[in-house]
């Protein structure tokens, strides 16, 4: 059977309005996806595509729209309503088609298209299976329901409102319940037992009212040969039913468990017979009076978390004679639930006097009053409702009371707050408690905190292999480490994959990756049945106030890993405290996260969530948003350059209307330069697609400034990367300046972090462009650049140069920082090439400089490159004190890269100096230094110093693999090979 034909829908076909409703509301003409985002306008052609040819008047329609009573201005609302749908069938079909299709009639709209929907299709599809069912075509059955079940992307009318669409909404659970249920029976009839348990399993935690999921999952277990688990399923539906209801299960459960318990015992494929009317089995509660054992069933496969269960025993088992509490928090989804469970039950025979379990309901939208609670409570311990006290600080107090001197553990699950817990919460004495919340309970101060984090990759490995099996993950390993991967290691979007990948054995992993990979629609794939990581997100986020709601939605839009709070304060608009105040109330509720003080970030299915339900008004203020968050980058960086760099000025880059980060001291400098530079990377990309072409600028400033200071590290190739799609914008946008400020500081960015000589082809139509631009800063960079690029080649006259030039262009500028610098390099080529006279003339001019303006860079710079060409000169002593001089000062500036350099030169001065056995620490370390930063061709010359260090003392074995590195390395990436041969002296050029 073809496969357009098994999935019920038609290939499109114009003049056909195809609507699809299960998911976000998509609608179709023919080929064409319709734009239409407005959900008013949506709801109103969704209810006259339900009735295609009728007449429905407006009163109709407005009572199908609107809860209330209907806006007076209720046909006014219609009418652009129906304007709007007609120039969408004009635009996407032909002029006037729209009049044409969407008729108007005296007091009414009509719609005149053919209307196909996926609605439509899986009851065609459910229909069908039906029929091939009945006729004993089970494998053709299973076929088509598998094909209705991939036509459900999510929550059905996502965004719709009114009572048509709630409505509709019901109907379609149902029709899902209905898929669901007859998938399931299909399963059980070709003998897919496992797969049929592990969807039940995840139904009855959706819909724990539901008799039919406990019967077909008890019915599922029996036929699986797992008899006392069907059982112990009865058990835990009649308690649910009797707690949550007041009711005993209906005739049907109550006759298949009598049937079980009367039947032998199961093999794998055993079915029930009924035979004839049994009555219903009499009630048998199995719990004594006066303690109750009321537990969810616990996870048969719980994994992972092995230490803090550990832990978490030595606190519930301890008999100190205090009661323990323990509040297990963190965001939904996350786990704490089925921790709760697991720990109650394997520690409930401690507890003799009983294990009570309270669902407090503080997600829903009406959690459970303490009135309701308890009175749950009260009952569980043998108190009717008659017996309590009228008022409810006496029966609370009658409940502490009651329940202090039983050795009982009370399981408190999804607190609200603290406000809807204190009640319930014993006084002193021995009951245990166990609590669960997304919100973060730190006012709960006797308790012991522990906030869930996600799964280990191991275990979020494990959990899916014991629901998929560990074959089908070997077979796809790298497909289901992505799978592993797009859930977060969150383990409700585990158990769903998990459950949906074990009922459908016939799906390849990797599709189901490919579309888990797409963050556009991943939330929609992680659901099953009614559960679904959106839903358990959205129970969380309708509790925020509309400032929580803003900052939630804002600070999600920003690709950066983590921010800080003074950031995300530019980015909102607000000052710091009340951003921090924001963003820790949200960490509060479970909906953010907080890596370190004063850092915060989000789940990767929090952040695709938050930015699912942003509103029009927030999406169209993240172009601001994201300019403040620039901006504010921009003004620290200049902040660190008038600390670091005073001399070096920020008159260059783009003026800044914030403040800016403020540092006092360089290890601040160098701290923030190393927390935010991934964050920077994502920033830029983001940059790259604004709308705002003065966003831009400020961005290759940003990059430039950190260029320019030194910036250094392995996130180096990413930063040139996201640069040259900023540079590519900014041609769009018909500046060349900032497109070639952005080409030189990705050239920068490839040439320091990666030893890419080939930089300089754009270094040198970068400098052109700004030289010609007036753009003095740029083109006296692009020159320091190129004449490192011919360093790096061993072209040293060439390498002079352009560092002459570079002396040049400042004299035009009047910038005496750039021009010490300039001398520093000049003195670095001059002694890497052996033309001492010239470097210690360029060394003596920088060091003047670096003391004149007050650099401690280009000083240690200078100090370095004279020491070494003073040791040339036949002064060991000096040029070791020059050199100890300048490792100091590099060590006050606060740098890496440069405290790096100095090491190097210092362990090359002692190695010429005879003096192997202290060079080889010193050039170990600067190894070390270099390769933190990852400045490639720098460490690659301290390698060498350090591989001939090692030689000199003998250590020939460790020398070679160090001296081999160095030589393949220079050949990748086109350095002249360096001679690293060792006769008993030095032989460093």
């Amino acid at each position: 059977m073809a496969a357009r034909q098994v999935s019920g829908i038609d290939e499109a076909k114009p003049g056909v309005l195809r609507l699809n409703m299960l998911g976000p509301v998509e609608v179709r003409l023919g080929e064409r996806r319709l734009d239409i985002t407005a959900p008013q306008t949506l709801a109103m052609l969704a209810i006259l595509a339900a009735e295609p040819g009728r007449t429905l008047s407006t009163t109709q329609l407005a009572a199908h729209m609107w809860a209330d009573r209907p806006p007076t201005s209720a046909s006014s609302v219609l009418r652009n309503h129906v304007h709007g749908l007609r120039r969408q069938f004009d635009r996407h079909s032909r002029a006037g088609a729209g009049a044409e299709w969407l008729g108007s009639t005296l007091g009414g709209y009509r719609l005149g298209l053919t209307v196909e929907s996926d609605v439509a299709a899986v009851e065609s599809l459910l229909t069908a299976a039906e029929s091939d069912r009945s006729s004993g075509a089970a494998e053709a059955a299973n076929e088509k329901l598998t094909a209705a079940q991939q036509l459900w992307r999510g929550n059905p009318l996502v965004g719709l409102t009114g009572p048509w669409a709630e409505k509709q909404r019901t109907r379609l659970r149902r029709l899902r319940s209905a898929l669901d249920e007859a998938a399931i029976a299909v399963a059980l009839d070709l003998g897919r037992y496992s797969a049929a348990v592990a969807e039940l399993e995840a139904l009855v935690v959706a819909e724990p009212h539901s008799e039919r999921w406990y019967e077909l999952l008890m019915m599922a277990l029996y036929r699986a040969g797992r008899r006392v688990e069907a059982l112990e399923v009865y058990r835990n539906a009649r308690r649910v039913l009797s707690e949550d209801l007041g009711l005993e299960p209906g005739p049907r459960l109550a006759e298949l468990h009598q049937e079980i318990l009367s039947a032998d015992s199961p093999q794998p494929g055993s079915t029930l017979v009924t035979s004839g009317e049994l009555p219903p089995a009499e009630p048998d509660f199995g719990f004594p009076t006066l303690a109750p054992v009321q537990l969810p069933l616990d996870i048969a496969d719980f994994v992972g978390r092995e230490e803090l269960v550990d832990e978490l025993a030595e606190v519930l088992s301890a008999d100190s004679g205090q009661r323990p509490v323990v509040a297990i928090t963190g965001m939904g989804g996350i786990g704490k639930t089925t921790l709760a469970v697991h720990l109650a039950h394997r520690f409930r025979d401690g507890y003799p006097d009983g294990v009570l379990y309270l669902d407090l309901g503080g997600m829903d939208e009406q959690p459970r009053s303490i009135d309701m609670l308890l009175a749950v409570a009260f009952r569980s311990i043998g108190v009717e409702p008659g017996e309590l006290p009228g008022d409810p600080e006496e029966r609370t107090s009658l409940w502490r009371n009651l329940v202090a001197s039983k050795r009982m553990l009370l399981v408190f699950d999804n607190a609200r707050d603290i406000e809807q817990l204190t009640p319930l919460l014993p006084g002193p004495g021995a009951p245990a408690v166990l609590v669960t919340s997304r919100s973060s309970l730190t006012e709960l101060f006797d308790a012991r905190l522990v906030p869930l984090d996600v799964l280990t990759p191991d275990e979020a490995w494990k959990l899916l292999e014991r629901m998929v099996s560990g074959r089908r993950l070997s077979e796809e390993s790298e497909a289901a480490h992505e799978i592993l991967c797009e859930c977060g290691y969150l383990p409700l979007s585990l158990r769903i994959v998990g459950a949906r990948l074990a009922s459908r054995p016939s799906w390849q992993l990797a599709s189901l990756a490919e579309r888990l990979a797409d963050d556009r629609d991943r939330l929609s794939e992680l659901a099953i049945g009614n559960t679904s990581v959106e839903l358990v997100f959205l129970s969380s986020y309708r509790r925020l106030a509309p400032e929580l709601s803003r900052a939630f939605v804002l600070i999600a839009f920003s690709d950066a890993p983590h921010l800080s709070v003074a950031a995300i304060a530019a980015l909102l608009d607000r000052d710091k405290p009340e951003a921090e105040r924001l963003c820790e109330t949200l960490v509060d509720l479970g909906m953010m996260q907080t890596p370190d003080l004063g850092r915060y970030r989000y789940h990767d299915l929090l952040r695709l969530f938050a930015r699912r339900v942003a509103d029009p008004e927030q999406q169209a203020e993240w172009s601001q948003a994201l300019h403040r968050l620039v901006d504010f980058y921009l003004a620290s960086a200049k902040n660190i350059v008038e600390l670091r760099d005073s001399s070096a000025g920020t008159h260059y880059y783009a003026e800044t209307s914030t403040a800016g980060q403020q540092f006092t001291t360089q290890r601040q400098c160098t701290a923030w330069a190393m927390a935010e530079r991934f964050g920077l990377v994502a920033l830029y990309r983001q940059v790259a697609v604004s709308p705002e072409a003065r966003t831009r600028t400020l961005a290759v400033d940003l990059a430039l400034s950190l260029a320019v200071g030194g910036d250094a590290g392995e996130h180096l190739p990413r930063v040139a990367q996201a640069l040259d799609v900023l540079s590519r914008a900014a041609e769009r946008d018909g500046d060349r300046q900032t497109m070639a400020r952005a080409q030189l500081a990705a050239a920068s960015a490839r040439l320091i972090g990666m030893g890419d000589l080939g930089a300089g082809r754009a270094l040198r139509q970068a400098g052109t462009v700004l030289h010609d631009a007036g753009d003095l800063a740029g083109a006296i960079l692009a020159e320091q650049m190129l004449g490192t690029v011919m360093d790096y080649r061993g072209k040293v006259d060439l390498a002079v140069e352009h560092y002459r030039r570079a002396i040049e262009l400042v004299s035009q500028d009047g910038n005496k920082f750039v021009e010490g610098m300039s001398w520093a390099t000049i003195a670095r080529t001059c002694c890497d090439a052996g033309r001492w006279p010239e470097a210690v003339e360029a060394a003596e001019r920088s060091l003047v400089v670096a003391r004149e303006v007050g650099s401690l860079r280009v000083e240690s710079m200078a100090l370095h490159e004279l020491g070494f060409a003073t040791l040339q000169r036949g002064n060991p002593v000096t040029a070791r004190e020059l050199c100890e001089q300048a490792l100091g000062v590099a060590r006050r500036d606060g740098r890496r890269h440069q405290e790096g350099w100095a090491l190097a030169r210092l362990a090359e001065v002692a190695l010429r100096s005879g003096d192997a056995e202290e060079a080889v620490p010193i050039a170990e370390e600067a190894v070390r230094a270099l390769t933190e930063v990852s400045a490639a061709v720098r460490r690659l010359r301290a390698m060498q110093v350090y591989g001939c260090a090692l030689t000199a003392v003998g250590r020939v074995e460790d020398a070679e693999p160090v001296l081999e590195k160095v030589a393949q390395a220079s050949r990748r990436i086109g350095l002249p090979v360096p001679d690293v041969s060792w006769h008993g002296h030095p032989v460093i050029g």
